[in-house]
């Protein structure tokens, strides 16, 4: 399993870490560096560019040290070319490790954006394509359409459906499986058990699933685990085995308590008991949404 620094929390993006300081964004990337990690995961949509634009100014400061970027674009009517090369420009970059499709949606030809995404190889400007928050049926069925080198998905205690067959399918398939939010956005801190805890009333986090009926005793249940604590959290998923968990960090010191907490492997039987409540939230969550983020694909948008 490889750790990679994700970058979501770099910069204020759509109702998501609008408090964050341009500087504790600056101090977490460096310190990531500092302790070895040389994958960096970003996406054009983090503050519109502005995630990238921090990134490359921060990996400047360490000429004499090699780094992997992977980037996400959106669904576009535009080239892909377009797209890439935005990237490319603020990420001060001659080519980019993986480039995925961020988000699916229903306005467009998801196969032929990746279908140019894959062309972009050819021309030595990315290295693998990926795609991001799809369902397992969804993935299983642009699979049998067009090549996909990584599947990227959150996976957390908070969000863990389908978790297992999509490793399994991904293994077959020769898909990298990576996941991001392994402390479901901050949600399994234990700072969080309502809406009303959140200090800002804009942070989008307020709305996801597991504050909704009938989910919030399932959540309540989980955080009320015997054992329960935010680093056990992140060692549960951590003892799934993705390919690369992705950690989102908005200070050096969060960066550093979850390097210590991945450290030491998570208790057999804690991890039993965590499964089983994840499991008994997830079940809840079925009905009213398809992902973490209270969405739900059939029904078009958030719940």
């Amino acid at each position: 399993m490889e750790t990679v620094l994700g970058t979501w929390q770099t910069a204020p993006s759509d109702g998501f870490w609008t408090k964050q300081d341009t500087l504790s964004s600056e101090r977490t990337i460096s310190c990531a560096v500092r302790h070895g990690i040389t994958t960096f995961d970003c996406a054009q949509s983090y503050g519109s560019g502005r995630a990238e634009q921090i990134l490359a100014k921060v990996l400047a400061r360490f000429p004499d040290k090699t780094f992997l970027i992977d980037t996400k674009i959106m669904p576009s009517s535009r080239p892909v070319s377009e797209l890439v090369e935005k990237s490319l420009v603020r990420l001060k970059r001659s080519s980019l490790n993986r480039i995925y499709l961020h988000w699916p949606s229903s306005l467009f030809d998801w196969e032929d954006m990746l279908t140019q995404m894959n062309a972009l190889k050819d021309l030595g400007l990315v290295s693998r394509v990926g795609v991001c928050n799809l369902s397992l049926a969804q993935l299983r069925d642009l699979c049998s359409k067009v090549h996909i080198d990584t599947f990227q998905r959150p996976f957390s205690l908070l969000w863990s459906r389908e978790y297992e067959q999509t490793k399994v399918f991904c293994k077959e398939h020769g898909i990298e499986l990576a996941v991001y939010s392994p402390l479901g956005a901050g949600l399994l801190s234990g700072k969080y058990r309502s809406p009303s805890d959140f200090e800002d009333p804009s942070d989008r986090r307020r709305e996801f699933f597991c504050f909704k009926e009938p989910c919030i005793q399932a959540f309540h249940a989980l955080l009320d685990t015997p054992g329960f604590s935010r680093d056990n959290a992140l060692r549960w998923a951590a003892s799934r085995k993705p390919d690369l968990l992705l950690l989102g960090c908005r200070t050096p010191e969060q960066l550093e308590e979850n390097l210590r907490a991945l450290e030491t492997p998570v208790d057999l039987d804690l991890s039993a008991r965590l499964t089983r409540t994840a499991d008994t939230l997830s079940e809840k969550a079925a009905p009213i949404c398809d992902n973490m983020f209270s969405y739900n694909w059939n029904k078009g948008g958030a719940q």
